[in-house]
């Protein structure tokens, strides 16, 4: 059984949420003042590997290996609730070169 956990805004985590339960955590991006939040973005973090992907109210989605201080964190921008959510499902089965085979940029300035 893979793990994995989400944090809302909050910082409240969920261990293994179902995936109605991450769409619920995405659709609170939308609540009015998220975006104005101290820490805005929501995450899920699959446990075994270290990878996380973050997802902001704007619709930017870092994702970064924890585990790794060297590791430079990529992002993509314009990502719809429905995409973050078919990221998130994917890492959460541990599916971590799926997520990675998309197009990624890094800013590496």
């Amino acid at each position: 059984m893979q793990l994995y956990h989400t944090t809302d805004a909050d910082g409240i985590s969920e261990l293994n949420p179902t995936a109605e339960k991450m769409r619920q955590l995405l659709d609170s991006l939308d609540a009015r003042g998220a975006a104005e939040a101290e820490h805005p973005d929501v995450s899920l973090v699959h446990d075994d590997s270290g990878w996380s992907l973050c997802v902001y109210p704007s619709g930017v989605v870092t994702f970064e290996n924890l585990d790794e201080a060297d590791d430079i964190p990529r992002f993509m921008s314009g990502i719809t609730r429905n995409q973050a959510l078919a990221m998130w499902l994917e890492l959460s089965r541990g599916r971590i070169q799926q997520v990675n085979s998309r197009p990624w940029l890094r800013d590496e300035a």
